[in-house]
């Protein structure tokens, strides 16, 4: 029985450490989200996703194809945390091939403790998400490389976020 008890607060204890995220995290990363119908900006849940590693100049090259075949070749925002707490959004259109920068002096802050997202707008909070999960995904890349299909694995990083009321 303490045996069974003891596995069962490890497990626990290692499910609850593989959720804590740190500034670092997000600190010089890129990541993209599903805003077909503005789920981004309007949804209560948000999926956040970030390609790990690229295997290959390919891949890089390809990245935003990459992404819209993760997306199902739905509307995407792209989000590029930098360091200094600034933070580039941007939305693409694929029906009309438009890309937007959301040019409004966008900020971004991560409260590590409670696991908490924080995004300004112009100086005022804009979104506000708790960090529900944390997982890993892949997908399956597939491109021609001289007359050749070719497939390359890309590693992905998905946070799901829940919206927090203002």
């Amino acid at each position: 029985m303490k045996n069974t008890i003891l596995i069962l607060i490890l497990i626990f204890t290692i499910e609850l450490k593989a959720q804590d995220l740190t500034i670092s995290d997000f600190n010089k990363t890129e990541w993209f989200a599903d805003n077909e119908n503005r789920n981004f900006y309007e949804s209560d849940t948000v999926s956040l996703l970030r390609i790990l590693k690229f295997n290959n100049e390919n891949d890089k090259l390809n990245e935003l194809n990459i992404k819209l075949q993760k997306n199902n070749n739905r509307d995407i925002t792209q989000l590029e945390f930098k360091s200094s707490g600034r933070l580039n959004i941007q939305d693409l259109y694929v029906e009309s091939w438009i890309e937007t920068l959301i040019n409004d002096e966008w900020k971004w802050k991560f409260d590590s403790v409670n696991q908490i997202l924080e995004l300004y707008q112009k100086g005022e909070i804009h979104s506000s998400f708790k960090i529900d999960s944390k997982q890993r995904d892949n997908i399956i890349w597939k491109f021609e490389d001289n007359s050749k299909i070719t497939e390359s694995k890309l590693d992905l990083l998905v946070l799901n976020l829940n919206r927090l009321k203002k």
